[in-house]
């Protein structure tokens, strides 16, 4: 993602339950508002902003009765947030994100998802600690099968004093 559009096009917490859907399955409008209790007509919508967004494409068209029925599909493989000067607060989205997308506490199947810290060390330590968390959060995303969708939020980041 480079565009601010883009950021605001996953930014909706329905938009993002359709990504993460279609990233485990192609699927129609009709599939995904029985699979995510949501109304067909709410679901085409937010599918037609991620479409012009470049998130989805249809990837088959097959006729129903009298309506034809699309099957939609990620075009990507991986998101990737780029920062373009003048853009986005990268840093402030990823968090932002990601509370939007997570499920309530008590829904989570564990009792300890993680940690904050703020310590003084050398830049450059800060440096090997984010490009390490990095890696851990590539083999995260790589990790993917069967079962239900986790998420993962990681960053090092300088405080404000």
């Amino acid at each position: 993602m480079t565009e601010p559009t883009q950021l605001k096009a996953i930014a909706h917490p329905v938009r993002t339950r359709l990504l993460n859907a279609l990233e485990a399955e192609p699927a129609s409008a009709k599939q995904l508002s029985g699979s995510l209790g949501l109304t067909h007509g709410n679901v085409g919508h937010h599918l037609k902003v991620l479409q012009r967004a470049g998130f989805i494409e249809v990837i088959e068209e097959r006729k129903v009765r009298a309506l034809t029925e699309r099957i939609f599909a990620p075009t990507y493989e991986r998101l990737r947030i780029e920062v373009r000067e003048g853009g986005l607060d990268k840093l402030h989205f990823l968090f932002e994100q990601a509370g939007r997308e997570a499920a309530p506490q008590d829904e989570q199947p564990f009792a300890d998802q993680g940690r904050l810290y703020s310590v003084q060390m050398p830049e450059e330590r800060a440096a090997e600690f984010a490009a390490r968390l990095i890696a851990l959060g590539d083999e995260f995303g790589a990790a993917g099968g069967e079962g239900l969708t986790f998420g993962f939020a990681g960053a090092v980041y300088r405080v404000v004093s």
